[in-house]
């Protein structure tokens, strides 16, 4: 068995993103640099994108993922600039910021998943030889299980402002999940912090056009199991303050996005959305 055969299907998905990223690191025109992203994908990250877009001419390809890891660079960025020097990314995945984004000195990177991807990556970045650019600090830990003890365990502090990074991950939780993981992370989140985010609306996701996708995801062993179609309430009942940026919108385009702007929530767009929020 190979280090990515003992992958659960949940975590392979991490390789799918890596190859979709090294596919937009390898475009002359490309809205960020991920040289390490080819070889965390492996030879199993192209196949599973291959499996589930088909053949794709190059130059035409979905531009959701790079429009969606570019708008959330430039946000990390920002809040760097801003003071955050604590950051935690969870369902990190393959993930490459903590080594290809320019972090100010003194930053830490709490990288959180699943034990197995996590060693997988790690061998995989020990092999390239590649240094991070800021503390890094993985975590292999259950997201629906206990995590925020490890968390502090690993001197995470809760008097600072936190920057959290919930990339790819929401709509793999049901609402209860949800929920708690919101409710966690608040809990230890000083008056200040920052929030990052990527959903779909739930209308969308329950709309006929998204049946045949869910039941391919479900097959494979990762369904989309959420959706809201009011990300301001939803985040507000934690206590933190959103703005929703729809793909397509001025700052989600970066001239890569050929479609209308797609309304959040509402049927017959592709229904999914950016978030970025403040705690008071």
């Amino acid at each position: 068995m190979t280090a990515s055969e003992s992958l659960d299907p949940l975590a392979k998905t991490a390789l799918w993103t890596a190859s979709m990223r090294a596919r937009e690191h390898a475009r002359e025109d490309r809205l960020f640099c991920d040289p390490l992203a080819d070889l965390l994908a492996g030879t199993e990250g192209p196949e599973i994108m291959q499996r589930f877009e088909g053949t794709v001419q190059p130059g035409v390809e979905d531009p959701a993922l790079a429009v969606r890891t570019r708008y959330l660079d430039d946000r990390l960025v920002a809040q760097d600039r801003d003071g955050i020097r604590q950051f935690v990314f969870l369902a990190v995945g393959m993930d490459t910021r903590a080594f290809r984004l320019n972090w100010s000195t003194g930053v830490t990177v709490f990288e959180l998943d699943r034990p197995a991807l996590l060693t997988l990556k790690d061998e995989l970045i020990a092999r390239a030889g590649a240094d991070s650019r800021c503390v890094r600090v993985p975590l292999g830990v259950d997201l629906v299980s206990d995590w925020m003890t490890p968390l502090l365990e690993a001197h995470f502090d809760p008097d600072r402002s936190t920057s959290w990074l919930i990339e790819g991950l929401l709509y793999f939780l049901d609402p209860r999940e949800r929920d708690v993981l919101l409710q966690q992370l608040s809990e230890i989140s000083a008056p200040g912090s920052r929030l990052l985010a990527d959903y779909v609306g739930q209308t969308v996701l329950d709309s006929p056009a998204m049946a045949a996708w869910r039941a391919r995801m479900a097959e494979q062993g990762h369904p989309w199991k959420s959706g809201t179609d009011e990300p301001g309430s939803l985040f507000a009942e934690f206590g933190w303050t959103v703005r929703t940026t729809a793909y397509g919108d001025p700052d989600a385009d970066y001239g890569r996005w050929r479609a209308a702007e797609v309304a959040p929530g509402v049927p017959g767009t592709r229904g999914r959305y950016l978030i970025a929020g403040e705690l008071p």
